[in-house]
């Protein structure tokens, strides 16, 4: 027996017992296009695109769907990339979730709607393949004038759609160009190929969804079972079946609702002890004969993976315990706290995380504040600085390699980043500076969830979470295509904005923590600093943010000798700033004796003879003031060379 395929070419499908012509079909939907949703067929302007935002509303509940035929598209492209065509992935709703494209003719197809987050849903365009793939669950051409809108008609569109277990469409597989043949029969062999690809993929999904059951695969002839897939069946532990896939279901005739719950051994002459032993040793093949109608077909048996998933590895603590340090992170300050609660919500959900934010603002210490309060928290957090790196080590670095891979290697190879993170968090920092071949090799990664070292054929699984940081646009470098964007899209599950520190409503709650943090690492005590020194910091800009906040009162502490900092002990930047904001000084009759001064630079003598003069020269007030003791203000007296006014001769 040989299970016909659910979707042949067009006007051989049988999806029912009604003759099926693609001009009828075709001409039906011109027809709703204007009865029913009122279209222009000559509005000029172009398909709708959606914005990222609400793009990632139709990726998200698809991600699963998009690891799976990733690699379908890319192979389907390869294939008529040089005929012109592009290849797009879209939802139930005619939203283009996935896309390969040719980047040379990236303008013309974003104007053409031949791009991602366009929308090619009937009432949007009229008639068009995506549309009608998805409504008659069948494989279509529409080509040049079939197309219902104007702008839309010197395109030629094949699509197939993607069926789900359940027999729903779930994805449309579509590849279109902007330029082709007159002649319809030219689309035919595209048509063929969308159709195939759009199989494998249900395919490959129905073996991810059923991973934890066992499957049988099947097929009309032995010789072709490894490489030909027709039917799909996945059964339960005690024999049932769980799911079948439409080639499987068309050959016996029967619905999904009514196939579910049967046993095997109602469909086959076969006891479900030789198909658990199948499953364990596998054998070749098993011939089967269907009892319904006596036809014999081949089978593969394949096993439930077993694995637990990292979530489960661990249970969770109390979110009181695990969320402690990215709760910290927020202080005070409204933006960061709302990063904070949407961190927590989406961890743990299997989602890229993109942290954007200038350099310095703490993204990495987000990172790890991120790992902490996930499930993954007891496993590795691996921290890689993809502009760091130089570009003819980052791929060994990232992927790893066997022995021998290259002149210097190590003999027993090394492990990648990749791998090293296994189970638990990869955080890429600066992933803006990826060098594009990385970009696409990572994409892979992410999409097969498995990585292959440099000199090896054989790939390793991966269970990694992704936290991705980058101070630079990359919609801009997209734009200039310095960027994949399908990677972007990979990455961006959730994007969270860290705020600099000097936007910061809790800057100054910052400086006295940091402050504090800074001395006990020095000497063991809270570092202190006097009111001047404190306002400067405050008042500083702080363009390298909190790692340039850190580094200066390091710096300024050790400068202290573990005193109060003072304004002396600061960089001459941060002093600048302090006096800039100073009120200009109040003149007085009484001749100070000071060296003269450039006006629009003062000095720490400045500072200090301003204060003294302030409390009339109390020495005892004046250090009060400062926030420091009687002692150092007499040491910076002779210093600077200051002489009260009182000791004059």
């Amino acid at each position: 027996m040989a299970f016909s395929s659910h979707r042949g070419a067009p006007g051989q499908e049988a999806a029912s017992d009604m003759p099926w012509r693609a001009d009828d079909v075709i001409e039906r939907s011109r027809q709703r296009s204007m009865d029913v949703y009122r279209l222009d067929p000559g509005r000029g302007d172009p398909p709708r695109i959606l914005t990222a935002t609400a793009l990632q509303d139709h990726r998200v509940p698809m991600e699963d769907l998009l690891d799976v035929a990733r690699s379908g598209m890319e192979s389907l492209f390869l294939q008529i990339r040089d005929a012109g065509y592009v290849v797009l992935l879209t939802d139930a709703h005619g939203v283009a979730v996935d896309f390969i494209n040719n980047p040379l003719l990236d303008r013309e197809l974003r104007h053409a709607g031949l791009y991602l987050g366009s929308c090619w849903s009937e009432d949007q365009e009229g008639t068009c393949a995506v549309a009608l793939a998805n409504l008659e669950q069948r494989s279509i051409t529409v080509h040049h004038e079939e197309h219902f809108r104007a702008p839309n008609r010197a395109l030629t569109c094949s699509a197939a759609p993607v069926l789900g277990a359940d027999g729903r469409v779930i994805a449309v597989l579509d590849a279109s160009a902007l330029y082709s043949p007159d002649d319809k029969r030219s689309q035919h062999l595209v048509l063929q190929m969308v159709k195939s690809t759009a199989r494998m993929v249900e395919n490959a999904q129905f073996f991810r969804q059923f991973d934890r059951h066992m499957v049988l695969r099947l097929a009309g002839r032995r010789e072709f079972l490894e490489v030909a897939t027709e039917g799909l069946i996945a059964l339960d532990e005690g024999g049932r079946i769980v799911a079948a896939n439409q080639a499987f279901l068309q050959s016996v005739g029967r619905t999904p609702a009514a196939l579910s719950g049967a046993h095997v051994e109602d469909i086959f002459d076969v006891r479900l002890e030789r198909l658990f032993n199948a499953a364990q040793t596998h054998p070749e093949s098993l011939a089967l004969r269907l009892l319904h109608s006596g036809e014999q077909c081949f089978a593969l048996v394949r096993g439930p993976r077993q694995f637990t998933p990292v979530s489960t590895l661990q249970r969770p603590m109390a979110r009181t315990q695990n969320d402690k340090a990215l709760r910290e992170l927020a202080g005070n300050d409204a933006n960061m706290a709302r990063n904070v609660q949407q961190a927590l919500r989406v961890v743990d959900k299997g989602l890229a995380i993109l942290l954007q934010g200038e350099s310095g603002s703490g993204k990495e210490a987000f990172a790890k504040a991120i790992h902490e309060a996930s499930a993954r928290r007891s496993q590795a957090f691996v921290a890689v600085n993809c502009a760091a790196i130089p570009d003819t080590l980052i791929e060994s670095e990232l992927f790893g390699y066997k022995d021998g891979a290259f002149t210097g290697a190590r003999s027993k190879g090394a492990r990648g980043k990749i791998q090293q993170a296994h189970s638990g968090t990869l955080f890429l920092d600066e992933i803006g500076d990826m060098p594009l071949a990385m970009q696409t090799r990572l994409l892979r990664v992410l999409s097969e969830r498995e990585v292959t070292p440099l000199g090896s054929e054989t790939p390793v699984p991966v269970d990694i979470q992704i936290v991705c940081a980058t101070h630079r646009d990359l919609n801009d470098l997209v734009s200039h295509g310095q960027f994949r964007l399908d990677l972007f899209y990979r990455l961006n599950g959730v994007t969270l904005v860290l705020p600099s520190l000097h936007a910061r409503t809790d800057k100054k709650n910052l400086i006295r923590e940091f402050l504090q943090e800074e001395g006990r690492v020095l000497y063991a005590r809270a570092g202190t600093a006097s009111p001047h020194a404190l306002t400067a910091l405050q008042t500083y800009h702080w363009p390298g943010n909190i790692r340039q906040l850190k580094n200066t009162l390091r710096a300024a502490l050790a400068l202290s000798g573990g005193e109060p900092i003072e304004l002396e002990h600061l960089p001459v930047n941060i002093q600048g700033a302090m006096r800039a904001s100073l009120p200009p000084p109040r003149m007085s009759s009484i001749d100070i004796p000071m060296s003269p001064v450039d006006a629009a630079a003062h000095s720490d003598r400045d500072v200090l003879v301003r204060v003294l003069w302030e409390h009339q020269w109390n020495i005892t007030d004046a250090a009060r003031s400062l926030g420091t003791c009687r002692a150092t203000v007499y040491r910076r007296m002779q210093r600077l060379d200051i002489v009260s006014p009182n000791r004059q001769v």
